[in-house]
């Protein structure tokens, strides 16, 4: 299984990774610690239906995805979280500061091009990129074929791309 023996080491290894996807999800810190907690709550109360099919990081992820989504479908308003706050994150560790400067840019205009795209697309991207799920994972994840994982994830990149085309355009007719 994993390297935990009770409820407090699942938590205590997880959690950072539950709480970071969520606030990519919703972009707002309170809110995603809200929905993390109501995560592991659901975990820890459903851990005997646990079959052990999938890995429990990914068990996790399948729960923290749909809390999320049944968050975002009793929300009607869906507000923004900054994009400077999501990476405050980060470890702090000494860099020249134009390096930072010029990675955070490029960041928070990566992360506004895939907050542009379509929510499924959404989904994929992050779960794949920003939290290095595994195709299969995605796919148990959000309840998708491998197929559609597949064919959503490229079709997100194209996406992206072309938005990030666009965009590069209309900076460079200025």
């Amino acid at each position: 299984m994993s390297n935990w023996t009770t409820l407090e080491d699942l938590y205590s290894l997880y959690y950072e990774e539950i709480f970071r996807y969520l606030l990519q999800r919703t972009r707002q810190k309170e809110l995603a610690q809200d929905l993390a907690q109501d995560t592991f709550l659901k975990a820890f109360n459903g851990l005997a239906s646990f079959k052990g099919k999938s890995s429990i990081k990914t068990w996790l992820y399948t729960i923290a995805h749909h809390t999320f989504i049944n968050w975002y479908r009793r929300e009607t308003k869906f507000s923004r979280y900054s994009l400077e706050e999501t990476f405050s994150l980060e470890q702090k560790i000494y860099k020249n500061p134009e390096d930072v400067l010029a990675r955070k840019t490029e960041q928070a205009q990566l992360l506004s091009a895939v907050y542009s795209l379509k929510e499924d697309f959404q989904t994929v991207l992050i779960l794949r990129e920003y939290q290095e799920l595994s195709y299969d994972e995605i796919a148990e994840v959000t309840g998708w074929t491998l197929s559609k994982v597949k064919t959503n994830l490229h079709r997100a990149k194209i996406e992206l791309r072309k938005y990030i085309s666009k965009q590069e355009g209309d900076e460079n007719e200025m």
